[in-house]
């Protein structure tokens, strides 16, 4: 009796992902890309900066530090609560609560982060043509 085996290679998870995540691409990726470049061509010209590496490479220096400045509120406000530091320092309104400042902490670090791969990848397309 013949038996028939089948073996799989096993390959790690990250080729996996990496493969799956770069198979697919929607249409609302790709315009979300050309209105991420429109966005910082305009701002890059309204200060007279010309090439977007630099002007990425400005923005990354200035989100990398308020992202953590919004962090260190959003625990002072969350230690506040607790009874555990002095008063925070806004009483009222949407900018009183911990939970907007680490948010706001998060989505700026993500936009410091996108910044960053988005210059290496644009340099790398410069450097290949």
């Amino acid at each position: 009796m013949a038996v028939l085996k089948i073996v799989r290679t096993p390959q790690p998870a990250v080729a996996r992902a990496r493969s799956g995540v770069a198979a697919t691409t929607s249409e609302g990726v790709i315009r979300s890309q050309f209105w991420f470049e429109n966005a910082l061509i305009g701002i890059g010209e309204a200060f007279g900066i010309q090439p977007l590496g630099q002007l990425a490479n400005i923005l990354v220096a200035l989100l990398t530090p308020s992202a953590l400045v919004a962090l260190v509120l959003g625990i002072w406000r969350v230690c506040a609560d607790l009874g555990w530091a002095g008063a925070f320092f806004i009483g009222g309104g949407l900018f009183s609560h911990w939970q907007v400042w680490i948010a706001l902490s998060i989505g700026l670090k993500m936009l410091s982060t996108t910044l960053i791969s988005w210059g290496a990848r644009t340099a790398k397309f410069s450097e290949e043509n």
